[in-house]
């Protein structure tokens, strides 16, 4: 059945005012305007989520994100800062907001304590480089660190217009921005039409060296509909780019990636003095690139298929064939000269000169910029990105009108339940006869309740011992988690060299020598701490989903009303002349109902972080036993951490049960005499109520379909 969703919430939302005039004095009325809310609040989520595309930008510093970005999604007006230096990097989240403002997340304590460590470390790695000049900044703007920090993580700026947001920005992501090195990531909102719809994640690059913002940009990534990885054409896919490809994407998540060679006007440039027209130089750029692409890709692909990663292998894949782009011819032929930036200019003016003094005095034109810039390319792939999720979106959208629907199907049908259950006692029933019925029942409830305690107990040690199994299932399973992949890499060393400086023709030369440098490589065997964080997350997450799935089946609330139905049935079902159960059988069947019970939902936390604390990019010599002895105590923790977690949720939910035995007995009491008092004013006004409830139940019958 294809159901309009909003069609439905108009059906629903007018019948619940009609239901709450004319069934107020039934229970299972709050159980309909329960749902009308339920629905409300699905279609306010759903509505927020649906019209927005997530687009991610990867690349190194200087890649030209920010102009790439402002062309994208702005026409070229500068809306967007240009990207902060590698030292101050963080990741920056751009969504459409009402007001202009900036919420800032900063490091937790714990994560500056980290920072901290390493900057007091020996040597010249990357984190202790970035934590270093982390340190220097604090010292420069001598900010107290301990009393930024303990306020909370986040703090909310809000601004008059964009350009005074803007300006505050620099102050948090800015190259020496006064609370930079405090800054984890920035969400910043701008009144922007064009931004409607879309979310925009800026990250500086997932080989980040603080682990914490590397896992902040993969939690992101992961979501994005489409990411544009942006390499510049001059220096196409280098290795910094290959490692960023090879070792850093998220495991899952991302859908789509384009490949962009970024800045092609600077590559035209470098390449078109040895060419004899702009024709054979375009030529040889997108040959001698294309071919480079596929070969390297290929190889991602290889790789990631051998480590059993098929998804993101098929996604590499499809980044054999780039897009070759630049920023600066799109906006030469779309924007006017009055918002040409600096860098702009100068870029047309020397691309000019050369196509006049080397190709024969040849002059771009507007169809040249265009097939150079090429972001009608780039459009179509977030195009893409928006026609593939449709079908998504609208799979999750009827999934919500249809268990709706059917959910108001079941309510309605328990209201037509309720109403005729009292009609029937109105129409044949003793007020007399009722009072003794519910006498009984309210006696037969007392041996229910010891059924009742008896099956909570079952119950509890059905989950004990189905807990006890898995956990040491899983515990086994770590095994797997625990290898640490080395690869071979290979780093050049320079060398002296004594070389004769001696000539025959020169007597004074003889003897003579000098000293010379010349390159050697070396190979060497190294591991990547990336992998041995990703290890961890994917076995916090197996055991998450293993748990929950196992806790949810076992306590199923359906189930558990059924079987509580089916108790209570058999108690009061006595086979007695005297005694019929199905008189309040219904309101009875329906206090059931109502019980609620939580699903099991467990927080695994950032274990990774006690990898990330110790290691960073590249292990070498004994230093990678010591990670593979970190993995394995890492996972024994998540193993450890989880088993509480566990153990917390299995006392949340015997508590729950324990509940359900300690207060349904009585509550189904209390409810048989609240029917009750309602039968005996319905016998006072008995053919008025007859009549109302008739009606009633046409209105319930007329509306038990769309």
């Amino acid at each position: 059945m294809n159901i309009n969703l909003n069609n439905l919430q108009d059906k629903i939302s007018d019948l619940c005012s009609q239901f709450s005039e004319q069934a107020s004095g039934f229970t299972e009325t709050e159980s309909l305007l329960e749902l009308k809310q339920e629905l409300a609040d699905k279609i306010s989520r759903f509505s927020a989520e649906e019209q927005r595309l997530s687009i991610g930008i990867m690349g190194q510093v200087k890649a030209g994100k920010s102009t790439f970005l402002n062309a994208l999604l702005f026409n070229g007006e500068p809306v967007l800062p240009e990207a902060a230096t590698p030292k101050t990097a963080n990741l920056t989240r751009i969504t459409y907001g009402e007001e202009p403002r900036l919420v800032v997340e900063y490091y937790s304590l714990e994560e500056w304590q980290a920072l901290e460590k390493a900057a007091a470390l020996p040597g010249d790695s990357a984190q202790t480089k970035v934590a270093k000049e982390l340190m220097a900044l604090v010292n420069k703007y001598e900010l107290n660190v301990a009393e930024k920090l303990r306020h909370g993580s986040t703090e909310t700026l809000s601004a008059v217009d964009n350009d005074e947001l803007l300006k505050l920005l620099n102050d948090y992501v800015g190259e020496n921005g006064c609370y930079t090195a405090l800054v984890k990531m920035t969400h910043l909102y701008l009144p922007r039409k064009e931004l409607r719809g879309y979310e925009v994640v800026d990250t500086p690059g997932m080989n980040d060296p603080i682990q914490s913002r590397t896992q902040k940009t993969r939690d992101y990534m992961a979501e994005c509909d489409v990411v544009f990885f942006l390499s510049r054409a001059s220096q196409f896919l280098d290795q910094s780019d290959m490692n960023l490809l090879s070792e850093q994407l998220p495991g899952k998540g991302v859908k789509r990636m384009v490949l962009v060679a970024g800045q092609l006007d600077g590559a035209i440039l470098d390449d078109g003095y040895d060419r004899a027209s702009l024709a054979d130089t375009e030529q040889n750029i997108l040959e001698r690139l294309g071919r480079g692409a596929e070969k390297k890709i290929q190889e991602l692909v290889t790789q990631r298929e051998q480590r059993g990663q098929t998804e993101i292998a098929a996604m590499l894949s499809e980044m054999k064939k780039p897009v070759f782009a630049s920023t600066f011819a799109h906006g030469f032929a779309c924007l006017p000269l009055e918002k040409w930036g600096r860098s702009m200019q100068h870029s047309h003016s020397e691309l000019t000169e050369m196509a006049e003094n080397e190709w024969n005095g040849y002059q771009f034109t507007q169809q040249d910029w265009l097939r150079i810039g090429n972001f009608a390319t780039l459009q179509k792939a977030y195009e893409q990105a928006r026609a593939d999720r449709q079908p998504l979106l609208d799979a999750q959208r009827d999934g919500i009108a249809s268990h709706t629907w059917e959910q108001w199907q079941h309510r309605l049908q328990l209201l037509q339940e309720a109403v005729e259950s009292r009609r029937n006692k109105l129409e044949t029933g003793d007020i007399n006869e009722l009072q003794q019925q519910q006498a009984q029942c309210e006696q037969r409830i007392g041996n229910f309740d010891m059924l009742l305690k008896q099956h909570i107990r079952q119950n509890i040690q059905r989950i004990n011992q189905a807990t006890s199994e898995l956990m040491a299932s899983l515990e086994q399973q770590a095994a797997d988690y625990q290898q640490v992949h080395t690869q071979t890499g290979t780093k050049s060393i320079p060398r002296p060299k004594t070389v004769s400086t001696s000539r025959w023709y020169n007597p004074f030369s003889w003897g003579s020598s000098e000293t010379v440098w010349y390159t050697d490589y070396e190979s060497y065997q190294f591991a990547n701490s990336a992998d041995a964080a990703e290890q961890v997350r994917k076995y916090a997450q197996l055991c998450k989903q293993d748990i929950e799935h196992s806790f949810n089946r076992l306590i199923n609330p359906s189930a558990l009303k059924n079987e509580l139905k089916a108790s209570l049935l058999d108690v009061l079902d006595t086979k007695s002349e005297q005694f019929d159960p199905q008189s309040f059988r219904t309101i009875l069947d329906h206090g059931i109902e109502k019980l609620k019970l939580s699903p099991l939902e467990l927080e695994t936390g950032n274990m990774a972080d006690m990898i990330s604390s110790r290691f960073q990019g590249e292990v070498k010599g004994s230093d990678i036993d010591s990670l593979r002895n970190t993995l394995a105590e890492t996972l024994q923790q998540v193993f450890v951490r989880l088993g509480q977690s566990v153990g917390e949720g299995e006392n949340r939910l015997n508590d729950a049960l324990k509940t359900v035995s300690a207060t349904l007995a009585n509550s189904l009491t209390q409810d048989l005499r609240k029917e009750l008092d309602k039968l005996k004013h319905d016998f006072s006004q008995r053919q008025q109520q007859l009549e109302h409830y008739s009606q009633l139940l046409q209105l319930i019958e007329k509306n038990q379909q769309l």
